[in-house]
């Protein structure tokens, strides 16, 4: 049986949300209470440990003040970003 999860994905919305709390200047549990979830669960997605559900998605994007197509679009140039250094053997900067 195959996995459903994409570490690379998941390491990308990882460094993309810890990226985008550091540019606001707000602290894990700050983002956490934006968002309505546990500061925990905020410090386990920033370290690719656990992956949001789409309703938590939903709340992050709007603590982060951004629309979630935003949030992802930008993981997702993250993931292709990973994907293509990894293929040339080169180290993505976060």
């Amino acid at each position: 049986m195959r996995s459903s999860q994409n570490t690379a994905l998941i390491e990308a919305f990882a460094n993309e949300l810890k990226a985008r709390r550091n540019i606001l200047g707000i602290s894990q549990e700050e983002l956490a209470f934006r968002s309505q979830v546990n500061r925990t669960f905020i410090a386990k997605l920033e370290l690719a440990k656990n992956q949001p559900s789409l309703s938590v998605l939903l709340n992050i994007a709007s603590g982060l003040g951004v629309e979630l197509p935003e949030l992802l679009g930008s993981t997702l140039l993250r993931y292709k970003t990973s994907i293509r250094l990894s293929s040339s053997g080169e180290k993505e900067d976060e």
